[in-house]
């Protein structure tokens, strides 16, 4: 990311310099552009296309590549004819006969977001859909959008393998927008090249949902981003030392209060690292009674902690919930998913928690119990997929 960061910078600073002396708003002035194709002007669900600059001095005009649908004659292009006007639209792509063929037909992407998809019409069809249940979405690449919702409950990021990663907001009908994911993503990824989880201060620091936090401080120098991808917002503004930041030197700082960036979790775990490192430094080899919290990437205490004896479940302030011995069964897969979630959501419909705060596996609301999985989404392998309260004892659910 800090490469990104500085990549940001030079790029910015080249953008910022004088007008491009070939280029001139003059330049396009009495230059005619041929009229879009019919469909990139029309622009609805069945009749799109992608508009980018033309291939010609200075972008003077618009270009577009017109999106075909399922089912229609596509090439995937060779060099007797390099200029492309039409591609595949989005979840599609152009399924030739053979390798050695150029032309073929618009196909929907295979995927493992896309046999999610499949997996959930054929048990429309097939009378197995819960109706908790929610039919996968992929974006335009046939890939896992960064967010899951449960109906009434909560939405939570993934990866892109469609996994849980850390980022989870109230529900709401619009997930595209309140939860992007980057942040969570773009962590996830570091933690890959880097072969650990990164401790706080290390990486950028996220909001509970899973966006860049509108403010990110580095080396005790703070800025506003964009919480989207964590670019600065104002790449040409003085950083501001944490200790002074307030309303009236950072646009993007919201608390009445000023200096407060650091969380709880993250300000004990750096303090503690403080110390800790100041022995190190000193010669010490083996240093005790030094605790380190788990902390979320937004700052505040994960769901999970532990200690030599418990395992308990926390909010965000570290404030403990319920606890279980660490002999306990329970103990094992102790992950305290629905406890958080709990916490969250708005709606009066809390899901049902068991001891060790998991989701329990049996969950009932508006008189109808289902099965969900670790997440709290519904599952179901057969009928019936979900019973009236009354008959509770009556559902079986998958191991």
């Amino acid at each position: 990311m800090l490469w990104f960061v500085t990549l940001f910078c030079i790029f910015g600073s080249i953008l910022a310099g004088e007008d491009n002396i070939l280029c001139t708003e003059e330049t396009c002035k009495d230059v005619k552009c041929d009229e879009l194709p019919i469909k990139c002007q029309i622009q609805n669900a069945t009749h799109n296309g992608l508009i980018l600059p033309s291939m010609t001095t200075c972008n003077c005009c618009e270009y577009c590549l017109e999106n075909l649908n399922e089912g229609e004659e596509c090439s995937i292009g060779d060099i007797s004819n390099p200029i492309v006007t039409e591609i595949c639209g989005p979840g599609l792509y152009c399924k030739t006969p053979s390798e050695d063929e150029s032309d073929g037909i618009c196909s929907r992407m295979v995927t493992s977001c896309t046999k999610k998809q499949d997996d959930y019409d054929a048990k429309r069809v097939n009378g197995t859909l819960g109706y908790m249940e929610v039919r996968q979405d992929c974006d335009s690449e046939g890939e896992f959008v960064p967010y899951n919702c449960i109906p009434g409950q909560t939405c939570y990021c993934v990866n892109a393998i469609g996994s849980r990663i850390f980022g989870e907001a109230d529900f709401t009908p619009i997930p595209e927008s309140d939860l992007k994911c980057k942040c969570s993503r773009d962590y996830e990824e570091a933690v890959v090249l880097m072969g650990r989880e990164l401790r706080p201060g290390e990486f950028f620091k996220c909001a509970s949902n899973g966006d860049y936090y509108p403010i990110q401080c580095m080396d005790e120098k703070c800025f506003c981003v964009d919480t989207y991808d964590g670019v600065p917002t104002y790449p040409d503004a003085k950083a501001i030392n944490v200790t002074d930041i307030s309303k009236d030197n950072l646009k993007c700082y919201k608390n009445n209060k000023p200096g407060i960036f650091y969380e709880k979790c993250e300000s004990d775990y750096l303090e503690s690292y403080k110390a800790y490192k100041a022995l190190k430094d000193q010669g010490f080899s083996i240093m005790l009674g030094f605790t380190f919290p788990n902390c979320d990437i937004d700052g505040t205490y994960k769901a999970l902690q532990e200690n030599s004896t418990h395992k308990y479940c926390v909010d965000k302030e570290g404030s403990v919930l319920n606890a279980v011995l660490q002999t306990d069964t329970l103990a094992k897969t102790m992950d305290c998913k629905c406890t958080r979630a709990r916490l969250t959501m708005s709606s009066n419909e809390k899901p049902t928690c068991d001891a060790n705060g998991n989701y329990s596996q049996k969950q009932c609301r508006r008189g109808k119990c289902r099965c969900v999985d670790s997440d709290g989404n519904q599952i179901c392998k057969k009928e019936p997929c979900e019973v009236d309260e009354s008959l509770e004892t009556n559902l079986i659910c998958p191991k």
